[in-house]
């Protein structure tokens, strides 16, 4: 299954152009419907989407629930939810996708988890919708397009409180139409925290002149220490959630990280090693290899 964990990744993926901002994107349905793939296998992505459909054959599903057979819909989705869709290129409406990176832009500690639960609802319902609720929805949706396609110096904060005015809509909406018995939010909040957290801290720990006597972060046992948590139980969490082993989402980062210092620095492969906590470089050419098929000096020169 494909999981994309940046913004860049998941267009690629779709076959659309890739975003303008690292972390917020915002499209027509109309200007997809020239590249994007109209059937996408189940995959995942790490980011919020709220989409507003005017109209258009074929569906999109989140979990178990199909915008199919619904002319006026909103819907949406959470970091590590099952996607697919299989489309008519006749699709009408807009949507936003954005990081949780964007909504703490102004507040590190905000939590969309506890601000919005509707979105963390395992099975998201897709909502119907009236002509003027959909009219209001576009508008806020329109305000945040011309100001994301004429970006300034203030255009990010302008998108960002047009974003929490459009989330507090959907969620009075969810509300108001979605039955009770069908907004009893299943807890992923607790596991998506716990992801969140094990994601900021992998980033934390290759940070540069931390010094190894801070700990070994190529292993899964780091970090589950810092979270008090048996390391079977992270790796087990992890795999529900992103479909990928604790182990796996180190190493990538890693990877990551080591492909950005031989593009983009001119330290030798030696210093790369280093930085990246391994005491023999041989090590770490080793790792880079088997993950790459090449070595950091191929790498470099390629």
């Amino acid at each position: 299954m494909n999981h994309f964990t940046t913004l860049h990744e998941y267009c690629k993926g779709i076959n659309i152009a890739p975003p303008k901002w690292e972390h917020f994107d915002v499209r027509t349905f109309e200007e997809n419907m020239k590249t994007v793939y109209q059937q996408m296998l189940p995959f995942k992505h790490e980011f919020y989407a709220i989409a507003v459909k005017l109209d258009g054959e074929g569906f999109a599903k989140t979990g178990n629930y199909s915008t199919e057979n619904l002319k006026a819909t909103i819907f949406f989705n959470s970091p590590y939810q099952i996607l697919q869709w299989d489309i008519a290129p006749d699709w009408e409406g807009l949507y936003i996708i954005f990081s949780e990176d964007f909504y703490r832009r102004e507040n590190e500690k905000k939590q969309i988890s506890l601000d919005f639960p509707f979105l963390l609802v395992d099975n998201t319902v897709p909502i119907e919708i009236s002509d003027y609720e959909a009219e209001t929805f576009i508008k806020t949706l329109e305000e945040i397009y011309n100001e994301y396609n004429n970006s300034n110096e203030f255009s990010e904060a302008i998108v960002f409180h047009h974003t929490q005015v459009l989330l507090n809509k959907v969620a009075r909406l969810f509300k108001e139409k979605v039955p009770k018995n069908q907004q009893t939010f299943e807890r992923r909040d607790n596991d998506l925290a716990l992801v969140s957290r094990f994601k900021t801290l992998i980033e934390t720990s290759f940070y540069p002149n931390l010094g190894y006597e801070h700990g070994e972060p190529h292993k899964v046992q780091f970090y589950a220490d810092q979270l008090n948590i048996h390391p079977n139980h992270l790796n087990a969490v992890v795999k529900r959630i992103a479909s990928q082993s604790a182990s796996e989402m180190i190493q990538k980062h890693m990877v990551s990280l080591a492909k950005s210092k031989l593009q983009n620095t001119d330290i030798s492969v030696k210093e790369v090693a280093f930085e990246l906590y391994y005491n023999y470089p041989n090590h770490f050419a080793n790792f880079f290899k088997k993950h790459t098929g090449m070595t950091p000096n191929q790498f470099r020169k390629g």
